[in-house]
């Protein structure tokens, strides 16, 4: 797994990733910015108490668009990750299996309705939880449980069903669900660290081909 990561870090200075970089760190932006406006506006709703009680409005405020992208940052990344899913992966096939021949067809309107689906699913979940976030110890459990699930799940799917036909890679997937969860996890901590998240959907993608490519070939063992 830290091959594979170091292998997609290693390649991150590819000319051919060079536009998809750019749109991950612009649809990153983005996506914080409308969390944030979103939060912003809500408390300007309530905000109508006057002196100190505003200001502590303002505090809090500050702090629920911090504590929104953490926690919806995962799953917008994945939406973002599928407006350029083809070329990230054709840079990573070109340098590192050169062999594979073309890849699975798949419309961009559906890879896109896939990760807004995704997207919802994301939201949902963490909208459920997110109660259960306030406790200390078990917050960072159900946070990187939850997401490590979901990320690995729909970056694994999204990554395989380039090479294999849905059903294959929806088998392929619970074949090796432990291996696919801890690569979840390690993409749901990517996704909370401040810069490196920008070019997290690019990251992400990259780095569950080479997870992709080497659990299909172990099962051919």
């Amino acid at each position: 797994m830290f091959s594979a990561l170091t292998a997609t870090l290693g390649q991150l200075s590819d000319p051919k990733l060079r536009n998809p970089i750019i749109l991950s760190v612009i649809g990153s932006l983005a996506t914080i910015l409308v969390l944030g406006v979103a939060a912003w506006y809500l408390l300007d709703l309530i905000a109508y108490f006057g002196s100190w009680v505003d200001d502590l409005l303002a505090w809090v405020g500050g702090l629920v668009v911090i504590v929104l992208g953490l926690l919806f940052f995962p799953g917008a990344s994945n939406a973002i990750s599928s407006l350029f899913l083809d070329s990230v992966s054709k840079a990573v096939e070109a340098r590192h299996y050169p062999n594979l021949g073309p890849a699975r067809p798949q419309p961009l309107g559906e890879a896109v309705l896939e990760g807004l689906r995704f997207l919802g699913i994301t939201i949902l979940v963490n909208l459920v939880l997110l109660p259960f976030y306030l406790l200390p110890g078990i917050n960072l459990v159900l946070f990187y449980g939850a997401n490590g699930y979901l990320l690995g799940r729909e970056f694994f799917e999204m990554v395989a069903m380039r090479r294999m036909e849905p059903a294959e890679a929806k088998a392929l997937r619970k074949r090796k669900a432990g291996s696919i969860f801890l690569s979840g996890v390690l993409i749901a901590a990517i996704m909370t660290i401040p810069v490196l998240n920008l070019a997290g959907p690019v990251i992400a993608t990259a780095f569950m081909l080479h997870r992709f490519e080497y659990l299909r070939n172990d099962m051919k063992k």
